[in-house]
Formats: C-alpha cells, structure tokens, sequence
C-alpha cells in the first residue's frame, strides 16, 4: 500500500501523519505538490474562526501530475500545474476549505474539478517557492479590472500581510507612474508595528506611502478634513472579521472622495456597513466568484448625489493564474521576498503552530508568507518523490 506525508489538523493544531495515497478512478488526477503556502484564511481555520472541515488546508501552490484516471485528456502524468481552488459554479469543491487541499504529499482532485478546467497548466517556471504567489497575485489583478484605477486618483490598502503589501506594490508598477503627484497614489494601511517595520526596511517598495490603522482612527476621531483633491479607491485586504470595520473606518476618513471598494479577502456572512444600508458585501463578493468579465458591481447611492461602487472577488479564473504566472515567471526576484519563510515539513509544521498560538512574528521575525517545501525539485512523472512509499 502507498502512503505520503500529510500536514493534517486537528483541534487548531498542525502534525505531519502518514495517509494511503489513492488511486485516481475515472475522470480523477492524482497530484504531487511541490510548495504549499500557509494563507492568512489558512491561519483563521486554524485558529476556529472559520468552520470550513477539511483536514487538509492549503490552495496556493504548483504541482506535478503523477497519474491519471481513465477518461482524462486535459493533464497527462508530468505536467505542471496550478489548481484553481475555487469552482465557479459547484460550491461543494473549494481547495482547502471543504475538500483535502495541497499540505500533502499527494493529493486527489476529483472528476468534476477536472472536467472543469481547474487544473491550470503552468509550464516549468515560475519556481516552487514563487509558484505559491500565483493565486494571491491573480486576484489582486482581478481587483484592478473592478476598482479601474486611474492616474490622479489615491488607493488605500487597508491590511499589510502578502496581499495587502503585494497589491500595493502591483499597483504601484501598473498605474504608479514615475511621479506618485501624477500617477496612482498609494497607501498601505498596517494593523501592527511590526508588519509596519518590514514593509518599510525589508520591501521598500518605491512610492508606497505608509501609516497604522490606528493612526487612520486617530485622523477620524480628530475631525481630519476629509476633502481631497484625489478620489479614493480603497481595497480592504483584512481578515473577514475586520473587514466591516475597516471599510467603515474608510468612510469615516475619506467621506464623499471614495469612489469605491473592493473586498479582497473574507466577509463575514449577512455582513452590512452601517453608512450603506442595502449593500450586501458577502453577496457582492460572491457575485464575482471565479473572476467573471466584466465584473459585478453594485452602486450604492447616499440619495444627495454621492455614489460609491462596492466590488470584491472569490477567486479568478484559469486565464487569470496562467498569467500571474507568467509575470511571476518573468521576474521571480520581485515577488520572491514576500516569501519570508521557505522550510521543510517538519519545521513548517513548527512554525504553523506557532502562527497559530502566537502571532505573526515568530523568533523575532516576521513571517510575511510561509512556504512549506514538499518536493522543491519537483516530481518525476513516474510519480516518484521522497516521502512516498509503497
């Protein structure tokens, strides 16, 4: 009998077990991860704020297809791979979240999730490490086909881990310019010192404008005038359960000048702002599910001329990722020190654990984006990989 290594959770903590490597039946694929990364919606699970069952977490990552089930002709054993993670039309395929994700040695996409295109063929680059960029990176491209940002207009990025410190610098190359008074205008709101301290000495992203979430409070309660000369875009990059607040927080402070939101991380179910009655934002989120073009939009209006468009997204689609990997392929070293941590199993597991009691800092560091290796060169299309036995 087969067995892999496993990264399985239980009762919010991580261990490495052994489990029987399935067979791929008809229409099924059976992948070998290379690099897995530990999200921030990740983390939530782990910690019991969300409800999602699978035992196995992770979405973001590439993989080499090491077997086939009959009726398969899409991948054939060798090729490399990301998976979509999320399914735009069936609720009940969500990598990661309700079935088995990528922390494994192994892992088994299912017929429908293949006959669907999720499995998104990424040729040999970028590398394992930076290939876990390639869905945060989609997305964050997908969050500027809704906002539609323009030159002279101010973006704030509220949330500073890898997507909120990734979209700013994203943006920045895309809309910046050479001239932040002319160009896009950028600034990435931290929700702690530390994540502050990083993103100033160690990313030093040309452009960025930084300040604290308390800072911003501090603005609003002070009666900081609002007006600017600049419309506001803002794109919330918290957890779900802040996202409310944030949101709100940037009505307070930039009042009539935001033209609009995005939500690019969670939303809490049933989940209102209380300065814009009506609007949905899970439902607004879940209207872009899979990335759709042109995206859904919903414009909400104060009844005195003021409106304010609401977006977000749920994942993108296969076009999406392939070109995200592409640029990543293109220039690996721009993106590659977002991965702060790259560790093999067991000192990922280690790690995993102590994100999850602890925080973000870790040994004096801050963990940005943790990358755990499980097979760093790759897979032979045998299906052939340190770790598997029979």
């Amino acid at each position: 009998m087969a067995t892999h290594r496993a990264i399985v959770r239980e009762a919010g903590v991580s261990g490495l077990v052994r489990r029987e490597t399935p067979v791929p039946g008809p229409g099924e694929v059976l992948l070998a991860p290379e690099a897995v990364s530990l999200c921030g919606t990740d983390i939530q699970m782990l910690r019991g704020l969300r409800d999602d069952p699978s035992p196995v977490l992770g979405h973001e990552g590439a993989c080499r297809v090491v077997a086939v089930g009959s009726g398969v002709s899409r991948v054939r054993p060798g090729d490399r791979v990301t998976v979509n993670p999320t399914h735009p039309g069936d609720p009940s395929f969500l990598l990661g979240h309700n079935v088995d994700g990528l922390l494994q040695e192994r892992v088994l996409i299912a017929a429908p999730a293949v006959s669907a295109g999720l499995l998104v063929p990424i040729g040999d680059e970028p590398g394992p490490a930076e290939a876990t960029l390639v869905e945060p990176l989609a997305v964050v491209d997908y969050a500027w086909e809704c906002l539609a940002p323009r030159a002279g207009e101010h973006l704030v990025v509220i949330g500073a881990g890898l997507v909120g410190n990734l979209a700013a610098a994203r943006a920045r190359d895309l809309f910046g310019g050479t001239d932040p008074e002319d160009g896009l205008a950028v600034t990435l709101v931290h929700t702690n010192p530390a994540g502050r301290a990083w993103s100033e000495t160690a990313w030093q992203e040309r452009g960025v404008q930084h300040t604290d979430l308390a800072d911003l409070a501090a603005e609003t309660e002070a009666g900081t005038d609002t007006a600017t000369d600049r419309a506001v875009l803002v794109l919330v990059a918290t957890h779900r359960d802040r996202t409310v607040d944030a949101l709100e927080l940037a009505h307070r402070r930039f009042g009539a000048a935001v033209r609009a939101f995005h939500v690019i991380g969670g939303v809490v179910p049933e989940a209102r702002s209380a300065f814009h009655p009506g609007v949905d934002l899970a439902g607004v989120r879940a209207a872009n599910t899979g990335g759709p073009r042109p995206p859904h939009r919903v414009v909400w209006s104060d009844g005195r001329g003021t409106t304010t468009a609401f977006t977000g997204n749920r994942g993108v689609t296969g076009a999406a990722l392939a070109a995200a990997a592409a640029e990543l392929g293109r220039r690996p070293e721009r993106y590659a020190r977002l991965l702060t941590h790259r560790l093999a199993p067991e000192a990922g597991v280690d790690v995993m654990n102590r994100l999850v009691a602890g925080g973000r800092v870790v040994d004096g560091e801050v963990v940005v984006r943790l990358v755990i290796e499980l097979a760093a060169e790759g897979t032979a299309a045998d299906g052939t990989a340190e770790g598997a036995e029979a």
